[in-house]
C-alpha cells in the first residue's frame, strides 16, 4: 500500500496480488473435483432380526397348486427358427 500526501488530501494506492484471482478459479476447480470424487460413507450397522409373530401358528399353510402342463387338446407351439443351420 502506498500513501502519499497531496495537499489537504491523502492519496492511497492499493495493489492487490494477482494470486487472489487465481485462488477463486482454483477453488471453483477444487469444488468441481470434490463433486466428482466418490464420497466415502460410513459402513451400515448390522441390525438384529425382528422377532417373528406366531399368531397364525394354528392355521395350516395353504398348499401350492400343482403346475399345470399343456392342457388336453392344445398343440405344441411352433419351433423357433435358428440361424445355426436348423
Amino acid at each position: 500500500m502506498l500513501i502519499a500526501p497531496a495537499g489537504n488530501k491523502m492519496l492511497v494506492a492499493v495493489s492487490y496480488p494477482k494470486a487472489l484471482a487465481d485462488t477463486t478459479t482454483k477453488t471453483k476447480k477444487q469444488q468441481e473435483d470434490e463433486k466428482k470424487k466418490i464420497k466415502e460413507i460410513a459402513k451400515a450397522k448390522k441390525q438384529a432380526k425382528p422377532a417373528t409373530v406366531d399368531d397364525d401358528a394354528a392355521t395350516p399353510p395353504k398348499p401350492k397348486p400343482k403346475r399345470q402342463r399343456r392342457p388336453e387338446g392344445m398343440e405344441r407351439p411352433p419351433e423357433i427358427p435358428r440361424r445355426n443351420g436348423n
